[in-house]
């Protein structure tokens, strides 16, 4: 296991771990787990440039480090909502996100998510629900998002994996029974299955 990128100093957060595990088979499978980090705003000083980083550093460690042959996961809370359609917080808030540079769907983040899939990554959950548009991952205590019907938040947290996991994935889905249970995170747990 090996923690945080390879470019790291002493005072960083470590916000990824990297597990390689050889199956009995003898194929070896990475998994590079993530905290993104949210960001906050567009506008912040620190924040923002912080995520910005964080992207191009796990560009850059794919790149000099591993190929799109490999059987790769990346996963975690990525803190961007990829499509529209992960989008679930209601057409005025989207807007509004939009305008007063709040993160998660925000042009500029979302070309950080595609030239991960640029590289080789594909987002396991869409190779099954290609077009689902009502299950999310992560809900706003506040607005109690969760408790709606139909819910409302932002689908932000994601296994992407090379072709040759996205080829034996057999399903994928957002675990709500566990986001309703008494004093939950403020995400619910997302998992993909692979026969292999």
């Amino acid at each position: 296991m090996t923690k945080g990128f390879p470019s790291d100093d002493e005072t960083a957060q470590k916000r990824l771990i990297i597990g390689e595990f050889v199956s009995d088979k003898g194929q070896t499978y990475t998994v590079i787990n993530g905290y993104f980090p949210q960001g906050e705003s567009i506008h912040h000083e620190i924040k923002f440039p912080a995520k910005r980083k964080f992207y191009a550093d796990l560009q850059n460690l794919l790149e000099t480090h591993y190929s799109a042959d490999q059987a790769i996961v990346v996963m975690g809370d990525f803190n961007i909502s990829p499509e529209d359609i992960d989008i679930g917080i209601g057409e005025p808030n989207r807007v509004r996100w939009l305008k007063t540079g709040k993160t998660s769907f925000q042009p500029e983040e979302r070309e950080w998510f595609e030239r991960l899939k640029g590289w080789g990554l594909k987002d396991s959950y869409r190779a099954i629900h290609p077009t689902k548009n009502d299950k999310f991952s992560w809900f706003d205590y506040r607005s109690k998002g969760f408790e709606d019907e139909p819910k409302r938040g932002l689908r932000i947290d994601t296994l992407l994996a090379t072709q040759s996991l996205i080829d034996v994935c057999t399903d994928s889905d957002i675990e709500y029974n566990i986001r309703g249970m008494d004093k939950p995170s403020d995400h619910a747990p997302v998992w993909s299955s692979f026969d292999f």
